[in-house]
């Protein structure tokens, strides 16, 4: 390994940079190499590192891994890589459009995308990008507040040496993407867990190598999916919400003397700067609009909504919400320092997400009892009729069809339950005779033998369908709360915030099949119904919705009854508990789910659709 030299200075080019470096030769990486001015490098052929004070920083080779997602049947392979080439830099950056910030990142920043070779697939499925963490961060800074040692970093307490010296030593999370026809499969855990693994051997920033890995975010209140990735819920962020008006008013009418630097001085990492940028805004808008500084803050406060929204996009960022921080050690070490602390402090070991309450159980099961179905057509009278009638002998009689006969099953409190066979079985008459039943619904001309019961009591049942008004998603769900209607959203893969505001007719079909599921969740219904589960969607995206509808009805209780022919690309991923097999009029079987997963493993019909 040569002797160390210093980057002097950096040229950008379109796939890479080009390092000048103090013995006057150059070096060339990739375009988000985890380099920069100032620092301190060997190299040794093809292998180049930053020297830190606390180990070697690998630069190149790029990070590379392999890795997979599987899903009910399938297997995906995937690549978690540094981008490198035109194509990967530009798959990367369509992705950064679904961002819901949109706002360009300071400091040291490094992507990692992960890309499919398969070519019926996106080539950049999702991107989790690195960056250089904020000095103030309220519940970082609580944890941190205790004697640690290692690897030549330590401190007595979190003080205010500590945090200029080592506030390096963590790297944040700026942003997780996943491209949206992907979401549920769990990509984004997969990209938190090669972060860590990519920052353990590559990230460094002024001499330090990280020791912790960091996330804030709004969206952690409703899909802590980093806990399956092995952060740890800190304790939120402050916020400004309890000291907007008193911040805002002060520096409203000493505006001139801030600027000045008479008073608020610089002392907290940029925030003093970006608190005079937003009242320098509410300042230039009060004036445009001949209103006071008070009637500013109390629109932005109080009525956001009576903004235009050009006003609205300039001052937004003044209210900074209480925001879920969440860490992991990254060395075996800092993760211990990290449990101890949580267990010191009293933090909950696992996040309190903002879930839905448990679903009120019915108090017994749906019986159904040698139960036989059949529909009566009326005879239409035509002379082409009453020729059909002379010629083939067809009577009143005969335009009877029993659906189903001598059927006999249960469905207890919490179950799914999958209604499948050919088509002309009777699922659909099935299911929606179960849903009038349960929903007290009872009409039509169906005529039915033998006994279904509903559990006692009042318990409302859902129907899957499509939204039928144009206002945003967010409020087109039926629920008056904001936190049901994004956990709703979210937990049915529309996940990104540009959704929410969306109309229904503005989503692409998949999109729209996951805001019915998730109108269905937010219904608070004890029972789900769902007639032709999943019939139009692709086979990943009817895995990902099968695997949301029922991790979800588990989690809050709901019993959920589902209709699908073309059941046999997602099945792995729903795992009924109880599956009612129409195989025709005349003959219909209950399993359980492990006897209907014998059943599969012995159908030759069934090996040959995979």
């Amino acid at each position: 390994m040569q002797q160390s030299v210093t980057i002097r200075a950096a040229k950008y080019q379109d796939c890479g940079k080009t390092f000048r470096l103090s013995d006057a030769s150059t070096l060339c990486t990739h375009r988000y190499g985890c380099l920069g001015e100032g620092d301190e490098i060997k190299r040794r052929g093809k292998r180049v590192v930053t020297v830190c004070r606390n180990g070697d920083a690998r630069v190149l080779p790029a990070y590379l891994a392999k890795d997979a997602i599987e899903f009910g049947r399938y297997i995906l392979p995937v690549t978690v890589k540094e981008p490198t080439t035109s194509d990967e830099i530009a798959g990367y950056h369509k992705l950064e459009d679904y961002h819901y910030r949109g706002k360009a990142l300071h400091g040291r920043r490094v992507p990692l995308i992960v890309q499919s070779s398969d070519p019926l697939v996106p080539g950049v499925l999702g991107y989790i990008e690195l960056s250089t963490s904020f000095m103030m961060n309220r519940p970082r800074a609580e944890l941190f507040n205790a004697p640690f040692s290692f690897d030549n970093i330590r401190w007595k307490t979190w003080n205010k040496w500590a945090v200029r010296r080592y506030t390096n030593i963590v790297v944040r999370i700026a942003r997780c993407v996943v491209s949206p026809e992907f979401r549920g499969l769990s990509l984004a855990q997969l990209l938190v867990r090669h972060a860590a693994k990519f920052a353990r051997l590559h990230w460094s920033v002024g001499g330090l190598k990280p020791l912790f890995l960091e996330i804030t975010a709004d969206m952690l209140r409703y899909v802590p999916f980093v806990e399956h990735a092995g952060m740890h819920y800190i304790g939120d962020t402050e916020g400004n919400l309890g000291r907007v008006r008193k911040d805002m008013g002060y520096i409203l009418t000493n505006l001139a003397r801030v600027k000045k630097r008479e008073i608020l001085k610089e002392e907290s990492a940029g925030i003093v700067d970006l608190q005079v940028y937003y009242a320098t805004q509410l300042a230039k808008i009060a004036a445009e609009r001949k209103i006071s500084h008070t009637k500013i803050i109390d629109l932005l406060v109080q009525s956001p909504e009576k903004l235009s929204d050009a006003d609205w996009d300039s001052l937004h960022r003044v209210l900074r919400q209480p925001k879920p921080t969440f860490v992991m050690g990254l060395y075996p070490q800092s993760e211990t320092f990290v449990r101890k602390r949580i267990k010191e402090l009293g933090i909950p070991i696992k996040y309190p997400a903002r879930t839905p309450a448990a679903l009120k159980q019915p108090d017994g099961p749906i019986c159904v009892r040698d139960c036989t179905a059949s529909f009566s057509s009326s005879l239409i009278r035509t002379r082409s009729t009453r020729r059909i009638q002379e010629s083939f002998g067809v009577s009143k009689d005969m335009l009877t069809t029993t659906l189903f006969s001598d059927l006999s099953f249960e469905i207890n409190p919490g179950d799914i339950v999958l209604l499948c066979g050919p088509s002309g079985a009777g699922k659909t008459t099935l299911l929606r005779l179960l849903f009038s039943i349960v929903g007290q619904r009872i009409s039509g001309k169906v005529q039915i033998a033998g006994e279904i019961h509903a559990p006692s009591g009042d318990h409302s049942a859902a129907m899957l369908q499509p939204l039928g008004d144009q206002r945003p998603l967010v409020n087109s769900l039926g629920t008056r709360s904001l936190d049901d209607a994004l956990f709703a959203l979210n937990v049915s893969g529309l996940a990104e915030p540009h959704l929410y505001v969306k109309r229904f007719s503005d989503l692409s079909n998949g999109q729209r099949y996951r805001a019915m599921v998730a109108k269905l969740i937010a219904s608070k219904a004890s029972f789900w119904f769902a007639d032709e589960f999943c019939a139009t969607l692709d086979p990943v995206t009817s895995n990902i919705v099968s695997r949301n509808l029922r991790r979800c009805a588990k989690r809050i209780g709901a019993t959920a009854v589902l209709a699908a022919a073309n059941w046999s690309c997602f099945i792995d991923e729903l795992r009924p508990d109880r599956v009612i097999h129409l195989r025709s009029p005349w003959d219909a079987k209950a399993f359980s789910w492990p006897e209907f997963k014998q059943a599969i493993r012995g159908s030759q019909t069934f090996s040959a659709m995979k």
